[in-house]
């Protein structure tokens, strides 16, 4: 026995772990989501006495708000929205005629620098006064607020769906212009950078030249990390994995990314995304380069650090799973890098990382980054499938055709 764990320990420890993430899987959908509307009625409109659910559809409800006398003086919507680090319960006050009095959000998983954003620059106090029958379409109707993108679009998508049953109950079902999918310069900037590190890796003619691959991280920087802000993130893939998928029509983009390196490695068998393309690489290596340290662990050592990876997606995996909230999987130093945004551990953790680069060659690329253990480890099983595979794919018999008399 003790041979055999020897001889499998990589094995053992990879059945325990796809067994521990399946357990608390089962733990988060079974103890964690979103609670029941009814509780945050009274402080969304507390001069109302009651409420009564009037009408209910595709995961949205209208409540009916009465004053002592059983008199209604007005609605409530609730609805799901779905945030950055999952879904937020979105209320929303309505006149009887159809006008929106206030927003309220009682129950959210976002990061506060980014929800504060919100409030700061009064995102909600826009939809006040607007009417059941105006689009409410973000970019257009409501001005979003940069660098809480996708906190200002789950709160759009939940006010939408509230406004879209409240113009059903009033009878006047709403039919104005729906969201478009959003697809312009950022998308196509985006598609352009990786389609081109695809050319570069696998053309002959082009690998030769090494030095385009410089190129490739500064329009990485300048692309994914500067302008957009969208590198590849752990808490991307995490919302997959517990079911929150970005709204299609506002955040294309990031499918664009998730799906399009994950499905790259996994039809070409290749990593176009870290040290091409990451923007947190180039910024490692243009301080590893000004400071001009180079420190360098054996490959003992090095191997043993640089399975830390694997131990760290674990450990955010483990927790989003069973929490069933992505955003404690936000550790990345790149997030708060690039939107300047961030909790006191998340500064500390970036400046670590980049004081670790001036010694060491992309140190939190080597030792440190979850989005790198999960490229290995979708490379590493491509290659174990192909390789059983081919060793299983049937030898055909080539039949040598009759010699003519």
């Amino acid at each position: 026995m003790n041979n055999y764990f020897r001889k499998h320990t990589s094995r053992v420890f990879l059945g325990l772990a796809v067994i521990a993430l399946i357990g608390a899987a089962i733990y988060g959908q079974a103890s964690h989501g979103l609670t029941g509307y009814e509780q945050f009625l009274p402080d969304a409109m507390p001069e109302a006495d009651s409420f009564s659910a009037v009408r209910s559809s595709g995961g949205a409800t209208v409540y009916a708000a009465k004053d002592a006398e059983g008199q209604e003086i007005g609605y409530i919507t609730a609805s799901e929205g779905p945030g950055y680090g999952g879904p937020m319960a979105v209320l929303v006050n309505w006149t009887l005629e159809g006008t929106i009095t206030a927003v309220n959000i009682p129950q959210h998983h976002e990061d506060l620098p980014w929800w504060r954003a919100l409030e700061r620059n009064n995102f909600f106090g826009q939809y006040v006064g607007r009417s059941f029958s105006e689009p409410l379409r973000l970019f257009d109707d409501i001005d979003n607020v940069t660098g809480s993108t996708v906190s200002s679009n789950g709160v759009a998508v939940g006010i939408r769906d509230g406004r879209a049953i409240m113009a059903s109950y009033l009878g006047q079902p709403y039919t104005g212009p729906g969201d478009p999918i959003q697809f312009g310069w950022p998308e196509i900037a985006v598609v352009f950078g990786i389609l081109s590190v695809v050319l570069l890796r696998l053309t002959p003619r082009l690998r030769r030249y090494t030095w385009l691959r410089n190129y490739s991280l500064a329009y990485g920087l300048i692309v994914f990390g500067i302008w957009l802000s969208v590198p590849l993130s752990l808490t991307n893939i995490a919302s997959w994995l517990i079911g929150y998928s970005p709204h299609l029509e506002t955040f294309i983009i990031i499918y664009i990314v998730v799906f399009g390196f994950l499905g790259l490695a996994v039809i070409l068998g290749k990593n176009f995304y870290c040290f091409w393309l990451c923007p947190y690489v180039a910024v490692q290596e243009f301080i590893h380069t000004v400071f001009r340290m180079r420190i360098q662990p054996d490959a003992k050592w090095f191997k043993v650090f640089r399975n830390m990876r694997y131990v760290l997606l674990f450990i955010a995996l483990f927790l989003v799973l069973a929490l069933k909230n992505p955003s404690v999987s936000v550790f990345e130093p790149w997030n708060v890098l690039f939107s300047l945004k961030g909790t006191q551990d998340q500064w500390v953790l970036m400046f670590f990382a980049l004081a670790g680069s001036m010694f060491v060659y992309d140190f939190w690329c080597h030792y440190l980054c979850p989005i790198g253990a999960v490229m290995d480890i979708i490379l590493k099983v491509r290659r174990g499938i192909v390789e059983k595979w081919s060793k299983n794919k049937p030898v055909q018999n080539r039949v040598t055709p009759p010699t003519s008399l």
